[in-house]
């Protein structure tokens, strides 16, 4: 019986060894790689309008804006290059300037809204397609390991039987000494290992992103625009205007990987693997790695789509001071019986006028 031991011992090492195999990526899987990457970086750096290269304001601009709009519509105006804009906007509306001068600013405006909206939608699209990429090699790998995991138990299951045949057979025969017990033993052995092997090994895939967008947020290198546009990162590493401790999203998104240990213990080896994969170019990867991955992607997808919650207060105030403009035009009409200028309200912010409550 000395022989069983060492011969069990290097089944097990080639059994485990063969588990831990790597699939090759699919062709697919590069395609949507390149799929993934923004449309034109270049044209982020461009400047739509000369208000966006003014750095300075006048105090009485700001003030003009202060008294109009709600401080969440000011933020995401500095945020957005669109502070230019609504000051001018503030200082026509006091100003009780021509009607069409209003309309004017008030469409600009508007439309650089709409392009901010596309703005984030895009930056959006781009990180759900890396999403979508990891899902579908996570799901290739969770079906192989399944299909491993199956078939191991299913061999250690019939090799487990065998061996009690083949000791039973044994014990019966005459002088049959210790074979019986060898038959045992090698046969219990051997489903141990099949029936356990595919707990202990991960099937892994290749999968690269050189466009990371969790390496650029991880070291804080979103400001060349590479991979999100200026007004996307200033949003995530700015102050958050909602939050009493001046926190800033990105620093509370750092801390809730941390926090729920996707990255492993800290200062543990595990933890330096996970982040030389994770934040860099790529590597093998296991469908718990990939879940991983696909997680933060969308806790950080998540973030920056709260900028749109911020562009629609924006949005609607502008709006709501306009209905209101018409509404006191429409009085004006009705009271003189002929057609006047429209009124702007100079001191109130939207829905004060009106009744309607206050952002």
């Amino acid at each position: 019986m000395r022989f069983i031991f060492p011969c069990l011992a290097a089944l097990s090492s080639l059994l485990f060894n063969a588990c831990a195999s790597t699939l090759p990526p699919e062709k697919a899987t590069f395609t949507f790689d390149r799929r993934c990457l923004p449309a034109a970086i270049e044209m982020r750096r461009v400047p739509v309008s000369p208000s966006d290269t003014q750095t300075s304001l006048g105090t009485t601009e700001r003030d003009e804006a202060m008294k109009l709009y709600s401080p969440i519509a000011i933020h995401i105006a500095e945020v957005m290059d669109m502070l230019p804009l609504l000051n001018r906007l503030a200082s026509l509306e006091v100003r009780q300037a021509p009607t069409a001068d209003v309309d004017r600013a008030r469409r600009k405006l508007t439309t650089r809204l709409q392009l901010a909206n596309l703005e984030v939608s895009s930056v959006v699209a781009e990180i759900e397609c890396e999403v979508q990429r990891a899902d579908e090699v996570q799901d290739r790998l969770k079906e192989a390991q399944t299909a491993r995991t199956t078939t191991q138990t299913i061999l250690g299951v019939i090799f487990g039987g065998l061996a009690n045949i083949l000791s039973g057979g044994i014990s019966m025969a005459v002088q049959a000494g210790d074979a019986a017990n060898i038959a045992s033993v090698t046969g219990g052995a051997l489903e141990v290992l099949f029936g356990t092997s595919a707990n202990f090994t991960k099937v892994r895939q290749e999968f690269s992103h050189p466009h990371n967008h969790l390496q650029a947020f991880q070291d804080g290198g979103g400001e060349d625009e590479k991979f999100f546009p200026r007004s996307v990162w200033r949003f995530l590493s700015k102050p958050d205007i909602r939050d009493t401790e001046g926190h800033t999203l990105r620093d509370v998104l750092l801390q809730t990987w941390n926090a729920e240990g996707r990255l492993g213990p800290p200062g543990s080896q595990k933890e330096k693997q996970r982040k030389t994969l994770l934040f860099g170019e790529g590597g093998l990867y296991d469908s718990d790695e990939l879940h991983i991955r696909e997680a933060m992607l969308q806790q950080l997808e998540s973030s920056i789509q709260l900028m749109h919650q911020d562009l629609e207060t924006l949005l609607r105030e502008v709006l709501l001071r306009q209905a209101q403009e018409e509404e006191e035009g429409n009085v004006a009409l009705d009271f003189h019986g002929e057609s006047q200028p429209a009124a702007h309200i100079t001191g109130s912010r939207p829905g004060e006028a009106s009744g309607q409550p206050v952002f």
